[in-house]
């Protein structure tokens, strides 16, 4: 094992063996609204029918072998009673060293009409997490002392641990404009892979919000093309992260055009701003409803494009097109 590898063993084990000082962040996606019952369980069997998403992300491929997460989610919508229910199972594999954990998720969401134009939502999400390491890929420090001992005598170490993990979500929104907020983790679910130890996972909040206009002067119910100027804010322990960016649809097409970053508001230390990525998205929609969606991080931070940027890529498969009662027409809600 060269020096580099030596340096990120340590440190990886350190990082395990420290009991309530290392957090880990959530996995992430840049086409969030690709990934609704992630994002906001309020947005569960926000369709007509019915709905299979598949999403897949890796996150700089060049600091080998990189970051991984795979999800697949069903959801399906009772439009006499205005609401959904639906299920996610997330994978997230980081780094070289087998940190893995995968969540099971179940959803329930209910949406009340303020008016034809205009309704609420709100969802609850209860997962379970299955969160492991493969400890044969660590260098501890008591191997180091004992000359680069094969096996560690560290007792302590947990190979895999599960837990209960809740989440709630709002969502308010009309024919063109949306607000949403949601909480996860609000249950605080230990995550120690060490035995007796205490690793709470801090409540990641997220708020969102987008407006959408039409772009060839017409009616926006009619429109073929429009634009949709969107943000989201994140928010977890100390961490913080903002998305800013728009997408234009044009009938099968869309493309969009994304900045990741808090470079005014916030810095992680003095003189190195708070800038993350550029991200480019492309996608389209087959006549047979099936929607692609290939999005691309382009690194701008001090990891620079070494890190290989972040590739992304969704599947969504949304049936019926229409509404057959048109009694409970729907209101439009976020999404690609």
């Amino acid at each position: 094992m060269n020096t580099t590898g030596i340096r990120s063993s340590i440190l990886t084990a350190l990082l395990l063996t420290t009991t309530g000082l290392a957090v880990a962040q959530d996995p992430q996606f840049s086409q969030f609204y690709a990934a609704p019952q992630y994002l906001n369980p309020a947005l569960t069997g926000n369709t007509h029918q019915d709905r299979i998403g598949l999403n897949y992300r890796l996150q700089w491929p060049g600091v080998q072998p990189g970051y991984e997460t795979y999800m697949a989610a069903y959801d399906h919508r009772f439009s006499t009673v205005n609401a959904g229910i639906g299920g996610m199972v997330l994978r997230d594999k980081a780094g070289t060293n087998g940190l893995t954990f995968t969540t099971i998720g179940l959803s329930y969401s209910y949406e009340a009409r303020i008016n034809y134009r205009r309704a609420v939502r709100g969802g609850l999400r209860m997962g379970y997490t299955m969160r492991g390491v493969d400890p044969s890929g660590y260098l501890f420090a008591d191997q180091v002392i004992r000359d680069n001992a094969a096996q560690t005598i560290e007792p302590s170490l947990i190979e895999q641990i599960s837990y209960l993990d809740l989440a709630a979500g709002f969502m308010y929104f009309s024919e063109q404009f949306y607000v949403g907020t949601s909480f996860n983790h609000i249950n605080r679910p230990n995550q120690s892979l060490m035995i007796d130890g205490d690793a709470r996972l801090q409540v990641r909040t997220s708020v969102h919000t987008g407006y959408s206009f039409a772009t060839d002067g017409r009616v926006f119910s009619k429109a073929d093309t429009r634009m949709t100027l969107a943000a989201h804010y994140k928010m977890q322990g100390k961490w913080d992260q903002f998305d800013l960016g728009m997408y234009l649809a044009h009938r099968q097409l869309l493309a969009g055009l994304w900045y990741r970053g808090l470079p005014v508001l916030k810095a992680y230390e003095r003189g190195y701003g708070n800038d993350e990525s550029v991200i480019l998205m492309a996608g389209f929609e087959t006549e047979h409803q099936l929607r692609v969606i290939y999005s691309y991080d382009i690194t701008i931070s001090k990891l620079t494009m070494r890190s290989g940027g972040a590739h992304e890529i969704s599947l969504q498969y949304e049936w019926p097109r229409k509404s057959k009662n048109r009694k409970h027409r729907i209101v439009p809600c976020p999404k690609f």
